[in-house]
């Protein structure tokens, strides 16, 4: 497995992956080559040689107040290969980078009724807020609002 950042040469795979995890909610091609260009966010691949990329997270910063916060905008890794901690070390590769820019606490959005990815996130250090944002998914479904803080 190779982990590597994303670039503008990713845009057709990154797309097809996005379709793949997310069918009802995919990122459009035009979001992920603003995201591949933009100096606030970060896009790692996981590749692996005879499937080409199989799982990315796409991170995002912004200044809160005084301080700058990373988001976990997205992550997805192909069905077929997770279990092997793709996921995992795509999430330390971004907690890491967070870190090099200087950034100590992120974000993300999880859909209520997702409790393997709340679980996933859970296991890593992240903790749920008293934060529900509703009607954050094209389904309807409520997001909850998880944190951590980098040492």
């Amino acid at each position: 497995m190779n982990y590597s950042k994303a670039s503008l040469l990713d845009l057709f795979a990154l797309g097809q992956l996005e379709e793949a995890c997310f069918p009802t909610e995919a990122f459009s091609r035009r979001l992920i080559k603003n995201l591949l260009v933009s100096a606030n966010a970060v896009v790692f691949k996981a590749t692996e040689p005879t499937a080409g990329i199989i799982g990315n997270i796409i991170g995002t910063t912004k200044k809160e107040n005084s301080s700058s916060v990373g988001r976990i905008f997205s992550l997805c890794v192909l069905t077929v290969h997770r279990k092997h901690g793709i996921a995992t070390r795509l999430v330390q590769l971004l907690e890491e980078e967070f870190r090099l820019r200087d950034i100590r606490k992120i974000r993300l959005e999880v859909s209520v009724r997702n409790d393997i990815a709340r679980a996933f996130y859970e296991r890593l250090g992240y903790h749920t807020t008293s934060n529900i944002l509703p009607h954050f998914y094209y389904d309807g479904a409520d997001a909850m609002v998880m944190r951590k803080y980098l040492s």
